[in-house]
């Protein structure tokens, strides 16, 4: 199999950031700042979680590709990499493919897989527990791994299990990339400000079609639970797509619905081109209290 794959981003990463909502939630109800901040975090989360893990898995496919092991590689996009390999056999560790059975421990330093990807540092190890028929699926266990995004700055540390399949008709290329973690800790830190998401039952797909190399289409869905400690707020959610998200080819949400499950309330979250709906149901009993109607841009401004 190929392994070395026009990829997205890390539009990175992983995750969603820090961000606002200077209320905190009560047993009774939940602020609009809160609220907003919630949907605008879960938002991103689907989009720069996936990316971020698709990444991830790309820049090692890549940087296995262009060196052996041992060797400090110069990576295609900039920086650098080394990695040592165990498992599989001499003709397998040699062959630049993650085949299965083999663990790689990789560190990078400032490396991008490919010109315009997400730059990457710190250390990971990545078990090969299948690749076969145009899908590779991965164990990572990472320690502190920093991806650098444009607007954000964000630090793993945990355990995951990424699923990437490439399939290609044509000129059009999907990729779709499956995220599951049983917890891990991001770290974001944007406009001077850090926060801290713990993420906890996390199980997001994100699919990304391409045509000569152009974004044409870019859709997300799943569930996950996120603990979050912002500058202003701390909160704890549990959300799941109502329908597929989609985005454009910046990452920025133009269709779909979740919702967004605290202790004693429900929020609702709509998206249509150029607006987001958010919806507040105060004690979780089936009827909404408030509506919220922003801009796109407003939401996604809020994920700090």
């Amino acid at each position: 199999m190929n392994k070395t794959f026009s990829l997205v981003p890390l539009a990175l990463l992983l995750v969603a950031c820090g961000g606002g909502g200077s209320d905190t939630t009560t047993s009774t109800g939940v602020s609009d700042g809160t609220a907003q901040a919630m949907s605008a975090n879960s938002t991103v989360m689907h989009e720069d979680g996936t990316a971020s893990a698709d990444t991830l898995v790309a820049t090692t496919q890549a940087i296995v590709a262009a060196g052996s092991a041992s060797q400090t590689i110069a990576c295609a996009g900039g920086g650098t990499a080394t990695f040592t390999v165990s498992g599989g056999s001499l003709v397998s560790v040699t062959n630049g493919v993650l085949d299965a059975g083999e663990v790689y421990n990789v560190a990078y330093a400032a490396c991008r897989g490919a010109a315009g990807w997400a730059a990457i540092d710190g250390s990971v190890t990545l078990t090969v527990a299948a690749n076969a028929g145009g899908t590779l699926r991965v164990d990572t266990a990472t320690r502190g791994i920093v991806i650098t995004l444009p607007q954000r700055t964000l630090t793993w540390d945990g355990s995951s299990t990424i699923t990437r399949t490439v399939a290609t008709s044509g000129a059009s290329t999907t990729t779709t990339t499956r995220w599951v973690s049983p917890q891990i800790v991001v770290t974001s830190r944007r406009n001077a400000r850090n926060s801290t998401f713990t993420l906890s039952a996390v199980d997001l797909t994100r699919s990304v079609t391409t045509s000569n190399g152009v974004v044409t289409a870019r859709s997300g869905s799943g569930t996950h639970t996120m603990s979050a400690v912002l500058p202003a707020a701390s909160w704890s959610i549990t959300v799941a797509t109502q329908s597929g998200l989609n985005f454009d080819a910046n990452g920025v949400p133009t269709s779909g619905a979740w919702t967004i499950t605290l202790p004693n309330n429900m929020v609702g979250v709509s998206i249509v081109p150029g607006t987001a709906t958010i919806t507040i149901d105060y004690g979780a009993d089936g009827t909404i209290d408030r509506t919220i109607v922003i801009p796109i841009g407003t939401l996604t401004d809020d994920a700090g």
